[in-house]
């Protein structure tokens, strides 16, 4: 659950003060979305990094094709690791009746590292623009 979404209180809140109610669409999504986001950690992100560290940790006797697909893997592996718990976490809130915030669109389907960033860890990302970026003075500094 620490990988996220980071919820704001006002959204969160809300819904816990009322009464939890989910809807069979609520809860077939979120039968979908949880499994497919343990999938992602169970089978995708927690067997690449064997691969990945082989790799890694003799460069040298690798040639520039097995280099680049470890580096590829590697960026599957974190994306499937933060993005499986994230939908776990929001596969598992939906069948209780709750909405969380959408947390990865994405990613790598991006056109820059600006858009890039607006998709990767979205609630990490916007928590750091209006609780840091913001009050340090943002553009203004």
């Amino acid at each position: 659950m620490v990988a996220g979404p980071i919820e704001r209180p006002t959204q969160l809140l809300p819904q816990f003060h009322g009464e939890s109610r989910p809807t069979l669409v609520m809860i077939r999504s979120g039968l979908t979305q949880a499994p497919w986001g343990l999938f992602k950690k169970i089978v995708i992100a927690d067997n690449v990094p064997d691969f990945v560290q082989l790799i890694y940790a003799t460069p040298r006797h690798y040639d520039g094709a097995s280099l680049l697909l470890a580096t590829t893997l590697f960026s599957v592996q974190i994306y499937c690791d933060f993005s499986g718990y994230t939908d776990m976490a929001l596969g598992l809130a939906r069948m209780m009746g709750y909405n969380l915030v959408i947390n990865f669109r994405q990613p790598y389907s991006s056109s820059s590292i600006g858009e890039f960033w607006r998709r990767w860890h979205i609630s990490l990302s916007t928590w750091f623009r209006d609780y840091v970026y913001i009050p340090m003075g943002g553009r203004r500094v």
